[in-house]
């Protein structure tokens, strides 16, 4: 097993996908996983929202951050 496809399964779980379909035939996306500090710095305090890509993974720690200072969150394709 490769390192993406482990990724793909956390990803899967995360997401409630199903396992199956992170194993395509498909080139794999490259997951992103955005911890607390990545996150503060793509804060934009003047919209009060976080642009970040749509294949992005967010620490549970920014989680509790973003939902405490009642920020948006914005997924890009």
């Amino acid at each position: 097993m490769k390192k993406e496809h482990i990724t793909d399964i956390i990803y899967s779980h995360l997401n409630r996908i199903k396992p199956s379909a992170a194993y395509s035939a498909r080139k794999p996306s490259k997951k992103i996983f955005l911890s607390d500090w990545e996150i503060k710095k793509l804060y934009d305090k003047n919209k009060k929202e976080i642009k970040i890509p749509s294949n992005a993974i967010i620490s549970p720690l920014s989680y509790d951050w973003i939902e405490y200072n009642n920020i948006k969150i914005i997924k890009t394709p």
